[in-house]
């Protein structure tokens, strides 16, 4: 029987590349601020996945302040992202994710 994987987690550059994570497959940018995350394993199904999202540098750039939303899609290993300003226009931010799941 496989490990059930417990957290997935990444840091994602605001042009959509991965600065770094655990379990991510790939991260694909499209518009101003969205963000669609294929994961190696599946956020539904069998395991029922909570989220966390914040703002916040890949590496060392300067933060600017913003605002985040996660989602799941129909697709069980992808989630999407949208990146906003703080006044909710969308914007290019980098961001952490990251995802509990349990049985």
């Amino acid at each position: 029987m496989d490990k059930f994987e417990n957290r997935l987690a990444c840091v994602i550059r605001s042009d959509g590349s991965i600065a770094r994570g655990y379990m991510i497959d790939k991260c694909e940018h499209s518009g101003d601020n969205k963000y669609t995350i294929t994961w190696k394993i599946p956020l539904q199904g069998e395991a029922k996945t909570n989220f966390a999202g914040t703002i916040g540098s890949a590496e060392e750039e300067v933060v600017e302040p913003g605002l985040i939303t996660v989602g799941l899609t129909n697709d069980p290993y992808q989630m999407q992202v949208h990146t906003y300003d703080v006044s909710g226009k969308p914007a290019k931010r980098s961001f952490h994710i990251a995802c509990f799941r349990d049985h």
